[in-house]
């Protein structure tokens, strides 16, 4: 008894090379049985050229077998349309940027049943032939004893209202580096350009219960940069040397002065930090009490490495795309002059 022979689906990539071949002289017998199709079902992707041709045209992706038609065409156009441009300038673009767009596409053009859920996402990258793709972070190895500390820590904080136990940490933020990741066509060489290597510092401070976030600490090498117009008034402080790196006299200024700040507001805490070369000079204290984490435990340890300070950098990297989109929208400049303004 003879099998009935699965049939087999073509992308239009295939399709058009099929028609090539048809073109360039090969019998349509042997261009059929080459790519596993049926004559009848050659004959009609070659009725179909010009239509095939006018995806490749539009640039949707031909590597798709076949296309589910959006419910929403219009708006299905102008976010392809969109995500394009932002490729070309090369503009990084996530899934939660991509779902945002939509949503604003939807009430520009006055769609009030659409949601950008995820199932939508999924289908809109099944549709254009999209991946999440990475463009060509902070931790340490961990000491035996972190478990041990972990065990006397209860101890160590007895005395201390959980409103008043701190962790300080710093982190170098390169902030003219884009997110590493971005949605692509999938057959897209994916380039980020040159990373750059300009870095500030940023001491991040806050207690236990989530309650009081410290003033950061940013340290860059120009004394007075020109992007911080009012420094003053900028919920923030700020130091400069040459290396835009933490240093023992900088982290003791910054000591000092949280510590003036619970002597006036009579408090007393207690401050975890990390024992770097620039922690090593503590003054004397009259409200801080300064308890240094084991070495080489800070991934587990650290209460600020444990997503926080990660989440910043997402949140920071977003809201630079977000500008570099709106600045591209309104074709102010492009995205190779963006960090030059």
């Amino acid at each position: 008894m003879s099998t009935k022979r699965k049939p087999t689906t073509l992308t239009y990539a295939d399709k058009l090379e099929a028609i090539e071949a048809v073109k360039n002289g090969l019998k349509r017998k042997e261009v059929a049985a080459q790519f596993g199709i049926h004559e009848s079902t050659l004959s009609i992707i070659i009725k179909k050229e010009a239509e095939i041709l006018k995806k490749q045209e539009s640039g949707e992706s031909l590597q798709c077998k076949r296309q589910k038609i959006a419910e929403f065409p219009n708006l299905e156009q102008c976010l392809f349309t969109w995500f394009k441009q932002c490729r070309n300038e090369n503009i990084s673009v996530s899934g939660p940027i991509l779902k945002e767009k939509a949503e604003a596409f939807a009430n520009s053009l006055k769609i009030k049943n659409f949601k950008a859920s995820n199932g939508w996402l999924q289908n809109f990258k099944k549709r254009h032939d999209l991946a999440f793709n990475k463009i060509c972070g902070e931790s340490a190895s961990v000491s035996k004893s972190s478990q041990e500390w972990k065990s006397e820590l209860h101890n160590v904080v007895n005395d201390y209202d959980p409103n008043d136990v701190f962790n300080a940490d710093e982190t170098g933020l390169f902030f003219k580096c884009l997110p590493d990741k971005t949605l692509t066509f999938k057959n897209e060489k994916c380039h980020g350009g040159k990373h750059s290597k300009e870095r500030l510092t940023i001491l991040f401070c806050a207690n236990s219960t989530g309650t009081e976030k410290l003033k950061p600490l940013i340290i860059g090498k120009s004394k007075k940069p020109r992007c911080f117009a009012g420094l003053k008034s900028l919920p923030m402080d700020y130091e400069a040397n040459k290396k835009a790196w933490m240093t023992a006299d900088l982290f003791k200024k910054w000591l000092i002065n949280i510590d003036k700040q619970m002597v006036t507001s009579n408090r007393k805490i207690i401050l975890f930090i990390d024992n770097c070369t620039a922690h090593g000079d503590i003054p004397p204290l009259k409200a801080v009490k300064v308890q240094f984490l084991p070495p080489n435990t800070t991934s587990q340890l650290q209460p600020l490495d444990q997503g926080i300070i990660k989440k910043f950098k997402t949140l920071y990297r977003k809201e630079v795309v977000r500008k570099m989109i709106a600045d591209m929208e309104q074709n102010t400049i492009s995205s190779s002059m963006f960090f030059k303004q």
